[in-house]
């Protein structure tokens, strides 16, 4: 080599001129394959500035083959679900029902790789437009992250863009809580067969699917306590089957209220007898029993806003204004944590303040009082 030169190194793919005076710009990828890109450029500048950034990408590791990219998310989304295998057979049905109704309509004959910022922030813009719910809309975007998230994995994607795109706030909804002349109110408006649901439902904290699976054997009268083993979950069927976790599965203390209403019910019965069940037999299904029993009731009561959910809420505020320990009232609830309670409730607690004040005054001034009289002890009075 002579002095002055340098050999030039190979150069990463190449651009040809085609008949039509655009450019096409093809390399090898790391696969081995030659591959051409997406798209023909006006300039032979053009074609090497988009080489230029294919290298760095293969440079980085974060190259991907526009083949795979090119299949259409409803392809990939078959791919998907069942691999989905992680989630209870209940969440599974709720986020592929997200899929089909929200996701796949207006996106799913898009290319991954079409499936960018803009498209999901249009996406987003659109369900707000047709006035759904932010936690709706949230929830939809939450799902797609996760099947972008599965196509990042899978070398079909280079980056998720749900990540980058501004979700509407969700407002927390107050909590609706009754007080226990509004619970004995209640239950006398609904139809007398569940007058018990109703009381043991606000003073328990069960969950519905608890509740109708709950059975004589579960309930220890004696003890003044139940125990919560099972649940029943809507999945088109109504499948009856243990809690899925260990906070799940609790035991929860009756109080006086709860023991009255629970005591006729239990008396006599076979241990798996259901103790609260559909007028025709068998387990209660949510949507029918709100809509005919639930709802009337409410309306009865002045209570028209009321969830059935409300009826768990309420049992968790009562015991926060009796003063019950929140980890006592996270494990009677099932939750995981007493994070959870603190989070939710925190506004439910009693108001200690004016007690703490008066304990912290009377500390501060029993330590002044302590400390003039250490001071007065050391001092020598002058003799004269």
């Amino acid at each position: 080599m002579r002095h002055g030169t340098q050999r030039r190194g190979r150069r990463f793919g190449n651009v040809r001129c085609l008949p039509s005076g655009r450019y096409q710009a093809r390399w090898q990828g790391p696969d081995g394959h030659w591959h051409n890109a997406p798209a023909t450029f006006a300039s032979k500048a053009e074609a090497d500035t988009w080489l230029a950034r294919v290298r760095v990408d293969q440079a980085e590791g974060s190259w991907i083959d526009e083949r795979r990219s090119a299949q259409s998310l409803a392809g990939f989304v078959a791919e998907w679900r069942p691999t989905v295998v992680h989630l209870r057979r209940s969440t599974l049905k709720r986020d592929l029902g997200y899929v089909d109704r929200y996701i796949l309509p207006e996106l799913g004959d898009l290319a991954l790789a079409d499936v960018d910022y803009v498209a999901v922030a249009g996406w987003v813009s659109d369900l707000r437009a047709r006035q759904l719910e932010p936690a709706t809309v949230v929830k939809a975007a939450q799902i797609l992250g996760k099947i972008l998230d599965a196509a990042v994995a899978a070398d079909r994607l280079r980056t998720n863009p749900v990540r980058s795109v501004k979700l509407p706030k969700v407002e927390r909804a107050e909590l609706q809580v009754l007080t226990p002349a509004q619970i004995v109110k209640l239950a006398d408006a609904i139809d007398e067969r569940y007058r018990a649901l109703v009381i043991v439902a606000c003073h328990t904290g069960l969950r519905f699917g608890e509740l109708a699976a709950l059975t004589a054997g579960d309930v220890d009268l004696l003890r003044r306590r139940l125990v919560v083993a099972r649940n029943v979950v809507d999945l088109g069927e109504l499948e009856h089957s243990n809690v899925k976790t260990a906070a799940g599965r609790r035991v929860v203390p009756l109080d006086a209220a709860a023991l009255e209403a629970l005591e006729p019910l239990v008396g006599g019965r076979h241990p798996d007898d259901l103790l609260f069940e559909a007028p025709r037999g068998g387990f209660l299904r949510l949507n029918s029993w709100r809509t005919r029993f639930w709802r009337p009731a409410t309306k009865a009561a002045g209570l028209d806003r009321l969830r059935v959910h409300d009826m768990r809420h309420t049992a968790v505020t009562l015991w926060l204004a009796a003063g019950i320990d929140p980890k006592a009232i996270a494990a009677w609830a099932g939750h995981r944590s007493v994070v959870t309670v603190l989070d939710r409730y925190a506004h439910h607690l009693p108001d200690h303040t004016a007690a703490a004040l008066e304990r912290i005054d009377a500390y501060v001034a029993a330590e002044k009082a302590k400390a003039d009289r250490a001071a007065g002890a050391t001092i020598t009075p002058i003799r004269r």
